[in-house]
């Protein structure tokens, strides 16, 4: 196996964290902007389709039919909103890939390896985007305000703020796209980062791991204690085992680190490296499996 230098795997790791922030950033950057495309829609297309008279919205089943049926705004959904979230998605997991690529490379994987994680990694991404884009949330929760301003009559003026609210959300509060993304797909991205290192890091058999990231406000003390050292495999499975505040239920330490949120990685290493680190570090028992 190749002995890269640790200056050179850090800054590649460097690379690929300032990476992560940029597709988290991205995400919901592209989410407000598909929030504004989606508001201009409702309001200058399907509620002027509605039957309107003196400035309310007829309570008639000829609206209540239109609502519920909803074919144009869930065709909007489907063809502008969640396909550029898509591509959105796409091209950033293939970004982290190549990163990743770049990373274990310096560790020499054999060509059979490289292509057998990277096909697993695939079959991730296509599950998580496959579920992530197989519903009907934003589309039912417009619907119900638009039902909610047909049965009470309201003026198509009122229903329309009450949406573009509910769409574009406030200054505490997400809107729709956004909420839904953050809460399904913002994690993904580190998430699917630290399931490329695992399998890379065992089919290498890299069983030390530098805990790295930085240190905001916000930082969890079960984080704080552990950035910048390294550890071997086994002390941090055995990490499972805790309790800490944000540690997620089900967690597993490997994948989700330190919970919810957790913008910090473990960046896989060899022994000669580790010791370079920490000189007291313990062998790890899978060195032997």
């Amino acid at each position: 196996m190749a002995s890269p230098k640790l200056t050179e795997l850090s800054k590649i790791a460097r690379k690929r964290s300032a990476l992560l922030r940029s597709s988290e950033k991205g995400l919901l950057d592209k989410a407000s902007s598909l929030e504004v495309k989606l508001n201009d829609y409702i309001l200058k297309v399907l509620l002027p389709s509605l039957d309107i008279k003196n400035g309310k919205i007829l309570n008639s089943n000829a609206n209540l039919k239109f609502t519920n049926s909803s074919t144009g705004l869930k065709k909007f959904i489907k063809d502008v909103v969640n396909s550029a979230m898509f591509d959105f998605y796409d091209k950033q997991f293939n970004g982290l890939t190549g990163a990743t690529q770049q990373y274990y490379n310096k560790f020499e994987p054999t060509a059979a390896q490289e292509k057998a994680i990277l096909e697993r990694g695939q079959l991730i991404i296509n599950g998580f985007v496959d579920d992530l884009f197989d519903n009907n949330q934003i589309a039912k929760a417009l619907q119900q305000t638009i039902r909610n301003g047909i049965t009470s009559s309201q003026s198509l003026v009122d229903v329309g703020k009450l949406l573009t609210e509910q769409i574009e959300g406030k200054e505490d509060k997400f809107g729709l796209i956004k909420s839904y993304h953050y809460q399904n797909g913002y994690d993904q991205f580190q998430a699917y980062s630290r399931g490329l290192d695992e399998q890379f890091s065992q089919a290498l058999s890299l069983n030390y791991a530098i805990y790295a990231g930085g240190e905001i406000r916000t930082t969890r003390v079960f984080c704080d204690e552990r950035a910048g050292n390294v550890y071997n495999r086994e002390t941090i499975l055995s990490w499972d085992d805790l309790d800490w505040q944000g540690k997620k239920a089900n967690n597993n330490i490997l994948i989700d680190l330190g919970g919810y949120n957790c913008r910090h990685d473990l960046d896989w290493i060899s022994y000669q490296l580790a010791k370079r680190i920490d000189p007291s570090i313990e062998k790890s028992e899978f060195d032997k499996k």
